[in-house]
Protein backbone atom coordinates (compact mmCIF):
# COMPACT_ATOMS: atom_id res chain seq x y z
CA UNK A 1 0.00 0.00 0.00
CA UNK A 2 1.26 3.61 -0.60
CA UNK A 3 0.58 6.46 1.42
CA UNK A 4 1.34 9.51 1.10
CA UNK A 5 2.45 11.74 3.98
CA UNK A 6 -0.67 13.61 5.13
CA UNK A 7 1.64 16.58 6.25
CA UNK A 8 2.10 17.80 2.61
CA UNK A 9 -1.72 18.29 2.13
CA UNK A 10 -1.78 20.54 4.85
CA UNK A 11 1.06 22.53 3.69
CA UNK A 12 -0.25 22.83 0.32
CA UNK A 13 -3.76 24.25 1.69
CA UNK A 14 -1.59 26.94 3.76
CA UNK A 15 0.12 27.69 0.61
CA UNK A 16 -3.12 28.40 -1.33
CA UNK A 17 -4.50 30.27 1.92
CA UNK A 18 -1.62 32.69 1.80
CA UNK A 19 -1.16 32.83 -2.17
CA UNK A 20 -4.94 34.24 -1.88
CA UNK A 21 -4.73 36.61 0.66
CA UNK A 22 -1.49 38.08 -1.45
CA UNK A 23 -3.81 37.93 -4.30
CA UNK A 24 -6.63 40.11 -2.81
CA UNK A 25 -3.83 42.34 -1.27
CA UNK A 26 -2.85 43.39 -4.62
CA UNK A 27 -6.11 43.69 -6.17
CA UNK A 28 -7.46 46.36 -3.55
CA UNK A 29 -3.94 48.25 -3.69
CA UNK A 30 -4.06 48.29 -7.57
CA UNK A 31 -7.93 49.34 -7.32
CA UNK A 32 -6.99 52.41 -4.86
CA UNK A 33 -3.97 53.48 -7.18
CA UNK A 34 -6.23 53.55 -10.16
CA UNK A 35 -8.70 55.00 -8.06
CA UNK A 36 -6.59 57.93 -6.77
CA UNK A 37 -5.12 58.24 -10.38
CA UNK A 38 -8.38 59.06 -11.33
CA UNK A 39 -9.25 61.88 -9.18
CA UNK A 40 -6.01 63.53 -9.19
CA UNK A 41 -7.21 63.41 -12.94
CA UNK A 42 -10.37 64.98 -12.17
CA UNK A 43 -8.78 67.47 -9.51
CA UNK A 44 -6.62 69.11 -12.77
CA UNK A 45 -9.32 69.06 -15.16
CA UNK A 46 -11.14 70.96 -12.46
CA UNK A 47 -8.17 73.66 -11.39
CA UNK A 48 -7.90 74.21 -15.55
CA UNK A 49 -11.42 74.80 -16.06
CA UNK A 50 -11.33 77.08 -13.22
CA UNK A 51 -8.53 78.93 -14.73
CA UNK A 52 -10.36 79.37 -18.50
CA UNK A 53 -13.19 80.98 -16.74
CA UNK A 54 -10.86 83.78 -14.80
CA UNK A 55 -9.65 84.14 -18.60
CA UNK A 56 -12.47 84.38 -19.71
CA UNK A 57 -13.23 87.23 -17.20
CA UNK A 58 -9.86 89.00 -17.86
CA UNK A 59 -10.86 88.58 -21.18
CA UNK A 60 -14.48 90.03 -20.91
CA UNK A 61 -12.98 92.92 -18.67
CA UNK A 62 -10.51 93.64 -21.66
CA UNK A 63 -13.15 93.72 -24.27
CA UNK A 64 -15.42 95.81 -22.65
CA UNK A 65 -12.81 98.30 -21.89
CA UNK A 66 -11.67 98.81 -25.49
CA UNK A 67 -15.57 98.93 -27.09
CA UNK A 68 -18.17 99.89 -24.13
CA UNK A 69 -20.54 98.04 -27.13
CA UNK A 70 -19.32 94.86 -26.45
CA UNK A 71 -21.93 92.15 -25.76
CA UNK A 72 -20.13 88.93 -25.62
CA UNK A 73 -18.40 86.11 -27.91
CA UNK A 74 -17.64 82.65 -27.90
CA UNK A 75 -13.67 82.28 -27.68
CA UNK A 76 -11.96 78.73 -28.54
CA UNK A 77 -7.95 79.28 -26.44
CA UNK A 78 -5.62 77.54 -28.14
CA UNK A 79 -4.09 75.19 -25.39
CA UNK A 80 -1.19 73.47 -26.97
CA UNK A 81 -0.36 69.71 -26.16
CA UNK A 82 -2.56 69.21 -23.52
CA UNK A 83 -4.56 66.29 -22.79
CA UNK A 84 -7.83 68.16 -23.26
CA UNK A 85 -7.96 69.89 -26.82
CA UNK A 86 -11.26 70.91 -26.63
CA UNK A 87 -11.64 74.17 -24.61
CA UNK A 88 -14.43 76.86 -25.18
CA UNK A 89 -15.24 79.96 -22.99
CA UNK A 90 -18.85 81.29 -23.21
CA UNK A 91 -19.20 85.21 -22.26
CA UNK A 92 -22.23 86.76 -21.64
CA UNK A 93 -22.99 90.72 -20.99
CA UNK A 94 -25.83 92.24 -19.97
CA UNK A 95 -26.41 95.52 -21.20
CA UNK A 96 -25.95 98.53 -18.90
CA UNK A 97 -29.16 100.06 -17.82
CA UNK A 98 -29.24 103.97 -18.03
CA UNK A 99 -26.70 105.84 -16.24
CA UNK A 100 -25.16 102.86 -14.01
CA UNK A 101 -21.65 102.68 -14.13
CA UNK A 102 -21.77 98.19 -13.53
CA UNK A 103 -22.03 95.58 -16.16
CA UNK A 104 -22.63 92.20 -15.18
CA UNK A 105 -21.04 89.44 -17.18
CA UNK A 106 -21.44 85.74 -17.38
CA UNK A 107 -18.15 83.26 -18.39
CA UNK A 108 -18.81 79.58 -19.03
CA UNK A 109 -15.94 77.71 -19.27
CA UNK A 110 -16.10 73.88 -20.85
CA UNK A 111 -13.19 71.58 -20.98
CA UNK A 112 -13.08 68.17 -22.34
CA UNK A 113 -11.10 65.94 -24.22
CA UNK A 114 -12.97 65.97 -27.56
CA UNK A 115 -16.05 68.15 -28.90
CA UNK A 116 -18.67 65.34 -27.62
CA UNK A 117 -16.72 63.56 -25.26
CA UNK A 118 -18.33 62.55 -21.60
CA UNK A 119 -15.76 63.43 -19.64
CA UNK A 120 -16.70 67.47 -19.87
CA UNK A 121 -16.30 69.66 -17.17
CA UNK A 122 -17.87 73.25 -16.77
CA UNK A 123 -18.03 75.98 -14.93
CA UNK A 124 -19.72 79.50 -15.07
CA UNK A 125 -19.13 82.82 -12.80
CA UNK A 126 -20.78 85.89 -12.98
CA UNK A 127 -19.23 88.69 -11.66
CA UNK A 128 -19.51 92.76 -11.92
CA UNK A 129 -17.16 95.01 -13.64
CA UNK A 130 -17.43 98.43 -12.35
CA UNK A 131 -16.45 101.32 -14.41
CA UNK A 132 -15.40 104.64 -13.22
CA UNK A 133 -13.50 107.35 -14.96
CA UNK A 134 -9.95 105.96 -14.31
CA UNK A 135 -10.06 102.33 -13.26
CA UNK A 136 -12.80 99.15 -13.91
CA UNK A 137 -12.38 96.52 -11.46
CA UNK A 138 -14.29 92.74 -11.75
CA UNK A 139 -15.93 91.97 -8.85
CA UNK A 140 -17.53 88.42 -8.56
CA UNK A 141 -20.91 88.70 -7.62
CA UNK A 142 -22.40 86.19 -5.04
Amino acid sequence: MNRTNPRQGTVLICVLACLGVVIAFVLSTTQSSLRGRREVRMQRQLLQTELLCEAGMLRAKQQLHKSPDYVGEKWTPNLGETRFQYASIEIRIKPKSGGDKQTQAEVIASLASSEDSTDRMQRSHTFIIQSTESTEKAVPKS
